[in-house]
């Protein structure tokens, strides 16, 4: 299965190809976009449309997944990131894709494990992606990759 995963930020957007195979987790090309060349919010979310459209005619993803920018349910920290996110879903909704929302509920209700064990398990399956993919401490997409590495016997 192929995915894309997404992180929204104000101006930019990162994504990380993904393909899950057999319970392993393969990385793929990774990309960050910069919005900052839209003059207005209109033409922003116009660049986001046409920016996953390109992403899926070239990639031809399974489904996409995206870091929330919420971090618990009814509580928005970044306007801008959501609003981003919302796009993304629309895309998706519109073109009947399959989409994945990675917040600590969802993949906790998806695993059906205690808080506790759920916290044991990311701080575990985190280490174990520092230590065997290339990828930054500092890295945007580290929240949304430890998530997939936790979800990746589900799928």
């Amino acid at each position: 299965m192929k995915i894309i995963l997404f992180r929204f930020e104000k101006e930019k957007i990162h994504f990380l190809e993904c393909t899950i195979n057999s319970g392993n987790l393969i990385f793929g090309e990774k990309e960050k976009i910069s919005l900052e060349s839209a003059m207005n919010k209109g033409e922003k979310y116009n660049k986001i449309l046409d920016e996953i459209s390109h992403i899926q005619t070239r990639y031809s993803p399974s489904a996409f997944a995206y870091q929330s920018p919420q971090k618990c349910r009814g509580v928005i920290k970044d306007e801008e990131g959501f609003a981003n996110s919302a796009i993304l879903n629309l895309y998706c909704y519109q073109n009947n894709l399959h989409i994945l929302e990675l917040t600590l509920v969802t993949v906790r209700e998806k695993l059906s494990i205690s808080n506790k064990d759920f916290k044991a398990l990311l701080e575990k399956n985190k280490n174990e992606v520092l230590k065997n993919y290339s990828i930054a401490k500092s890295d945007k997409l580290l929240d949304g990759l430890v998530f997939l590495f936790s979800l990746k016997e589900t799928f």
